[in-house]
């Protein structure tokens, strides 16, 4: 049986992010008998996580696209060249500048099948001149996406901003999985001994504005002020991180918040933690509060964004308004001393996680799509061959 071939068409492989996630997970659980699964990327260098996923059984494509003069252009005709040449069933492309070359390339290609991919906000880049480019290059990527055979976006939030009260058989809300595969490996571990056994509250992600670590610290003022033996670990790195530090010795609170730096596996980071938090100022949906929810953490997060898409208020976490500290401080003292209710709102978490969240079930979706894209387009050409006969 010939295999049905998935190019996927993204900017790089050479930073792990949500996305390279989302595409490993997909390798792991994709049926290769059925579906061939390529990237085509600008660039890509040899490391650990993309010998991961050729391992996996799918393939990575470096067009080796060096940025400078006519760059983009150069990204479209690349493209089309390859498309002829590899001859995919089906192109899905991811965010914004890959939704746009990528699909005016495929259609150039004659690509049987399109997907445009977004997984991110409108108006989220760190300055002011990215902002107002992706400003100008939005309209464009939206006309293009408008003619894609689908558009896929992961959280009904997302899918507002991109497409409005839009209602549409073409538009696919697919909210994206958390690594089981992790999983599996950091609930192996035992936990640590730590003297604060239930007093330890958590944040896992890029120490960036868009996050509002700021409130969380301020929020751990009053915090430390009521419970005794509290502590706070904050996990990743980022642009933020020595001011971070600094503003921790300026509230004289150094000595309770812990910056851990960068964790390869979060679920390891999870594991220490009793309450986790998730104060940001946007989202669109962000995996970190699936797999706290799949640790059992009952979450306490901002109410912004895909948030509440993920977060049952009351029944498996709190949502809080963003930027409200006094909230903050008040849910997680909530959930230090009242054990069974934050033990609850974790079971219900975890429970939701590995039921509508689980890798599997998204992978079949993804795999459902694609078989009945690459259907509808194969009926639609046999009926084109016959009207020509």
């Amino acid at each position: 049986m010939q295999k049905i071939k998935i190019l996927h068409v993204y900017k790089s492989f050479n930073v792990y992010n949500g996305l390279i996630e989302i595409l490993t997970i997909l390798a792991q659980n994709l049926d290769h008998q059925k579906f061939e699964m390529g990237v085509c990327v600008n660039e890509y260098q040899e490391n650990a996580f993309g010998r991961n996923f050729e391992e996996l059984g799918a393939k990575i494509f470096n067009l080796d696209i060096k940025p400078g003069l006519g760059y983009n252009y150069r990204q479209v005709l690349e493209l089309n060249r390859f498309f002829k040449q590899y001859q995919p069933d089906i192109v899905q492309t991811h965010v914004l500048k890959a939704n746009l070359y990528g699909t005016i390339a495929a259609k150039m290609a004659k690509v049987p099948a399109v997907i445009t991919t977004e997984m991110t906000l409108k108006d989220i880049a760190p300055t002011t001149m990215k902002r107002f480019r992706d400003r100008l290059i939005q309209p464009v990527a939206s006309f293009m996406i408008n003619r894609s055979d689908k558009f896929m976006v992961t959280s009904e939030y997302i899918k507002k901003q991109w497409t409005g009260d839009n209602v549409s058989e073409r538009i696919e809300v697919i909210y994206p999985p958390f690594n089981l595969e992790k999983y599996d490996r950091a609930v192996r571990t035992p936990r640590n001994q730590i003297e604060s056994i239930g007093k330890r509250v958590g944040f896992v992600g890029r120490l960036s504005e868009e996050k509002s670590i700021d409130t969380l610290i301020r929020a751990m003022v009053k915090v430390i002020s009521e419970i005794e033996d509290v502590r706070c670990m904050i996990v990743g790195t980022g642009p933020l991180e020595s001011e971070l530090k600094s503003y921790c010795e300026t509230l004289n609170i150094s000595e309770r918040i812990e910056f851990t730096g960068y964790k390869e596996n979060s679920f390891e980071a999870l594991r220490e933690m009793d309450v986790f938090v998730l104060p940001s100022r946007t989202e669109g949906c962000p995996i970190v509060i699936l797999e706290a929810m799949a640790m059992g953490l009952p979450v306490v997060a901002t109410d912004v964004g895909g948030n509440p898409e993920l977060v049952v208020h009351n029944k498996t976490g709190i949502l809080f308004p963003q930027g409200d500290e006094q909230m903050l401080s008040d849910a997680i003292c909530e959930l230090i001393n009242n054990r069974e209710k934050a033990r609850e709102m974790g079971q219900n978490g975890r429970k939701r996680a590995f039921t509508r969240f689980h890798p599997s079930s998204f992978a079949s979706r993804m795999m459902s799509i694609y078989q009945q894209l690459y259907e509808k387009k194969s009926d639609s050409e046999k009926k084109v061959t016959s009207e020509i006969k």
